[in-house]
């Protein structure tokens, strides 16, 4: 059985005990490289910062846990280097994800594609996970955190020294980097495995928020804070327009956020570390082809103007997007449609299409899903293991790997951590 013990005087970290693999956090991606592990035959050891495995995998799509996407294709990820991912979701899919789960009695269900256990709760994975690896005799340690990682040589050879906070030490002949990166420090992700991996021989791309609002210091935004509603949204930087997403959208006293803007905050936090100029154009009437368009603004232009703005513009959008659009115009909803000019008019409707939101930075780690950034995909081979320190590998948010909200970032978390932890114990094969 596995041992679960507090890292206080705790006689597992004792200086002469040496795992044949251990794996440095006990998140997504560190508790299925544990699981592959030690499924594999090796003696393997989850040291954990947080009171329990899983503890963030609890938090993961609105407490529900939405565990990978049926829908995958190559804009689902980004990676600093633009590096294919194919390869490592050949050795554990999303079906290899599926067939994973519901073998150890986890029964799924999709909602459009996107993946959740049955149950509709997150903790229902964390705890499969404790349950799977105290079944295959994984030793799990919680509420440490480890300080230094260090190869030196043993008794078989070159082995990891590893040393906690509380200046207990173990050793390894492999260990796994899987500790999370920046993003949700109130989970216990604190980035501080970035300098451990600079220690071993790493370069970090910087890490940023990313799945995160995006803040915008327009005061005439407030106008509409608190609207909810369907839109197109398209990142623009500089003068190119990139990705574009639709869903709902939220306007909040600070910027904007909702799924869509999730989508694009990852580029936008790049591209705002960059120094360039970054605006999202909003789309309120996404439903709409141009032919559409054009007759509706037709047809609002021959009627009788002799009403106010909020009627001559009524059914076109929320009344409060409507006041941020009349406020940049000086205009209130109670004046007279016959009192403004038909180019103003004609350009009030045009921002119900093209509305753009200036962007100046993004929420904090605080608030992120995932980070941006991270150690570079280049700096380990196809079984994730470092191609800097023989024996190190790497898995999960750690990597400069970041994937689109629906599932994605956990199938990543999970690829990559089924990856290491086999390789790590000497197989290759993929998922099963």
């Amino acid at each position: 059985m596995a041992k679960k013990k507090s890292a206080v005087g705790n006689e597992l970290m004792t200086s002469d005990r040496v795992y044949d693999v251990a794996v440095i956090g006990g998140g997504a991606s560190g508790c299925m490289a544990a699981c592959a592990a030690s499924e594999n035959g090796a003696r393997t050891l989850i040291l954990e910062a947080n009171d329990r495995v899983g503890r963030k995998i609890c938090a993961t799509g609105n407490g529900r846990c939405n565990l990978t996407n049926l829908h995958v294709d190559e804009n689902c990820y980004h990676t600093g280097g633009g590096e294919d991912l194919s390869a490592f979701f050949a050795r554990f899919s999303v079906q290899d994800n599926l067939r994973f789960w519901e073998s150890k009695g986890v029964y799924l269900h999709d909602r459009n594609g996107y993946v959740y256990p049955r149950t509709d709760q997150a903790s229902t994975i964390a705890e499969a996970f404790d349950k799977l690896l105290r079944a295959a005799g994984t030793e799990i340690i919680t509420g440490i955190r480890v300080k230094d990682i260090e190869q030196t040589e043993g008794r078989e050879g070159k082995v990891f020294r590893i040393v906690t906070n509380e200046g207990s030490h173990c050793f390894a002949k492999k260990v796994i980097l899987a500790g999370g990166g920046a993003a949700g420090p109130q989970y216990g992700s604190d980035g501080s495995l970035y300098e451990i991996a600079r220690s071993l021989g790493h370069t970090v791309n910087k890490p940023l928020p990313a799945l995160v609002p995006l803040v915008s210091d327009d005061k005439d935004l407030k106008a509409a804070a608190g609207v909810r509603c369907d839109a197109k949204i398209t990142l623009v930087c500089g003068e190119k327009s990139f990705r574009a997403e639709r869903g709902e959208l939220q306007i909040t006293q600070t910027g904007i956020s909702g799924i869509p803007v999730f989508q694009i905050s990852s580029q936008a936090s790049r591209a705002l570390d960059e120094g360039k100029k970054v605006c999202a154009q909003i789309d309120f009437l996404p439903d709409f082809t141009d032919q559409m368009w054009e007759a509706e603004k037709e047809r609002r232009l021959s009627e009788d103007r002799n009403c106010m703005l909020g009627v001559f513009f009524l059914g076109l959008v929320n009344r409060k997007v409507l006041a941020l659009l009349l406020r940049k115009r000086e205009l209130q909803a109670e004046k007279k449609a016959s009192k403004v000019d038909e180019d103003t008019l004609i350009s009030i409707m045009q921002d119900m299409r093209s509305f753009k939101v200036r962007v100046t930075g993004t929420g904090g780690f605080e608030q992120a899903q995932v980070t941006t950034g991270g150690i570079p995909l280049s700096q380990t081979d196809e079984n994730l293991m470092s191609v800097r320190c023989s024996g190190l590998y790497l898995a999960g948010e750690l990597l400069d790997v970041d994937g689109i909200c629906g599932g994605y970032n956990l199938q990543w978390a999970f690829t990559s951590g089924w990856i290491a932890g086999k390789s790590a114990a000497g197989e290759r094969s993929g998922g099963k």
